[in-house]
């Protein structure tokens, strides 16, 4: 009958333990029976995490006593997810700064953890947070440590670990449902709030409770104004207060905002300054109204210029950013290149010259988006990065190629767009963050972007030798052209591989700016292989007038083929990576 000791375990045959051991056993030892399954060793069961991330309740916090005892109301009742929108999708009104509040009050009845997101839904650059990078940040929060890299399993096992336990989820400013619907945990122990400036219908028809808030009452105004600069100062300058409080719409950030001002100026001083800048009480809508308190805000509080900061100086001139300016210089830009491109017009029998519509047509186009809010102007400035790219290389290969007088206006008018574009954005306080790399092995697309890249540099080199084979400086120049697009847009594919995601605007951006530069030149590459003889494009804004030689048509094709491939490959890795965020 055999014996086996193992783990710590003894262990008999079917039906029999004896209380024997034989050799040596390190650790505890178990008499076992019947075993069926598998038995398993490991340490103590880890405690489970209980997340706090609340933000601190508003020290101010004043009014809105009907809003708080709805919210209660909503919790004592089935309902687990309850809606905070605000009349008129009005900013300022005290959404979150209720959500939070009460949130804080109720928090020990939530013993598993609160949770809490800003999904910036209303922020001005218009790209909300993604659902799929608040809920990677609530599984770690909850401890989770092997979370899984498909969204819908994510949520899956967000429901899952939610499903028993009394935890509170905070989502605030909301955009739309579909922005918090994988949020939503399952059970029914749990309990979601979602501040939104719009009313989420499409929640609300599922079964979520609403709350609408409306503007403070006088009284209520007059509280929170109390609190902020207290009782005598108030009863002192009563009249100026009770004006202020009409003049910010009794919204409770508005009042927030000029009781920040009120301790360097008298109320009176300050009701007049803001009387003049958003009008009279009761004119305009509350968001109106919102926003002008807020602009008047920051023209108050702008410090004063730095006699000798180089960035003053560079901002100083109001004209030289002025849109007027830029859409002049790119009217400049493109009369200058289609006057130095005649020769490519008419070789191309005006093939080129739709090339260079298309171009214009996007480079206008990235300009006009440029002045529009949100999520748009970043696709607008890709659109025109990408033409501005090529006009400098047109210019220096025009240099190259014959440096006449419409030449060099040709160049300086591209060098003063780009100028009056860079001082139009003046990012000079930006600082980008610093990428980390990802092994191309986790996203096989990326094999094939780094691959089209260095076939674009292994062409780049085997045809520089024959066109610019002297040291002259005009074929340094040529050289140049030739090199510039691979390194700023080829380099840009490969970095957008081999570096972790970045957010919605800088995909929107770096798809912008790849489809902007490679399209047309795709499109003009499959042409001029059409024409035969007659014209071959080579990429890069160089061309062959009616001497067709064999070598140049392989490199025109060979061109066009990792154009495509650099191309489709870069947008579909850009589309995969969001659809997997």
């Amino acid at each position: 009958m055999g014996l086996v000791g193992w783990g710590g375990w003894l262990v008999g045959d079917e039906g029999e333990t004896k209380n024997e051991q034989s050799g040596t056993v390190n650790g505890p030892v178990a008499q076992v029976g019947n075993v069926y399954g598998g038995v398993h060793f490991g340490g103590r069961q880890r405690d489970p995490v209980v997340p706090r991330q609340l933000p601190p309740a508003v020290a101010s916090f004043s009014g809105q006593a009907d809003e708080t005892a709805a919210l209660n109301a909503v919790l004592a009742e089935s309902a687990r997810v309850v809606v905070i929108s605000a009349v008129e999708a009005t900013a300022g009104i005290g959404k979150t700064a209720l959500a939070v509040h009460w949130a804080n009050q109720v928090a020990e009845r939530f013993p598993d953890g609160q949770l809490y997101a800003n999904m910036r839904g209303s922020d001005a650059s218009g790209w909300p947070v993604r659902p799929g990078d608040v809920l990677r940040s609530f599984l770690e929060a909850l401890g989770d440590d092997k979370i899984p890299s498909d969204p819908a399993a994510q949520a899956a096992r967000y429901r899952t670990l939610l499903a028993d336990r009394r935890v509170l989820v905070v989502l605030d400013d909301v955009r739309d449902a579909e922005q918090v619907r994988p949020l939503l945990p399952g059970g029914s122990a749990a309990f979601v709030v979602v501040t939104s400036r719009n009313q989420l219908t499409g929640l609300i028809a599922e079964g979520a409770r609403s709350i609408t808030l409306d503007p403070l009452g006088a009284d209520e105004a007059r509280e929170l104004l109390a609190r902020r600069l207290g009782d005598d100062r108030l009863a002192a300058e009563r009249q100026a207060a009770d004006e202020l409080i009409e003049l910010c719409g009794r919204l409770p950030h508005a009042l927030s905002v000029v009781a920040a001002s009120a301790a360097s100026a008298p109320l009176s001083a300050l009701a007049a300054e803001l009387r003049s800048s958003v009008g009279p009480p009761g004119v305009g809508d509350l968001p109106a109204r919102m926003a002008a308190v807020l602009e008047w805000s920051r023209a108050r509080s702008a410090p004063p210029p730095v006699e000798g900061d180089w960035r003053s100086r560079v901002r100083a001139p109001g004209w030289v950013r002025s849109s007027k300016v830029l859409f002049a210089a790119a009217a400049a830009v493109t009369a200058t290149t289609l006057f130095v491109s005649t020769s490519l017009i008419a070789a191309s029998s005006f093939l080129g010259l739709g090339y260079f519509l298309i171009r214009f047509a996007l480079l206008f186009a990235g300009l006009v988006l440029m002045e529009r809010p949100g999520g748009r102007s970043v696709i607008g400035a890709g659109l025109v990065v990408a033409n501005v790219v090529y006009c400098l290389v047109d210019a220096l290969v025009s240099i190259h190629d014959d440096a006449d007088v419409w030449v060099w206006l040709e160049f300086f008018s591209v060098i003063a767009f780009t100028v009056l574009l860079v001082m139009r954005w003046a990012p000079f306080d930006a600082v980008p963050r610093r990428a980390r790399f990802v092994p191309p092995s986790r996203r096989p697309l990326a094999y094939v972007v780094v691959g089209a890249v260095a076939a674009q540099f292994v062409m780049l080199f085997a045809g520089i030798p024959y066109e610019y084979g002297s040291t002259t400086v005009m074929a340094d120049v040529g050289a140049l052209a030739a090199l510039l697009p691979v390194v700023a847009i080829g380099g840009l594919c490969a970095i957008t591989a081999l570096t972790e995601p970045g957010d919605e605007s800088q995909r929107a951006f770096v798809a912008a700016t790849v489809a902007a530069y490679l399209g047309p030149e795709l499109l003009l590459l499959l042409g001029s292989l059409l024409l035969g003889p007659q014209f071959t494009y080579l990429g890069g804004a160089f061309y062959s007038d009616g001497q067709f030689v064999g070598s140049w048509g392989v490199f025109a094709f060979a061109q066009a083929v990792v154009a495509a491939a650099l191309l489709a490959s870069t947008l579909v890795l850009l589309r995969r990576t969001a659809a997997r965020d």
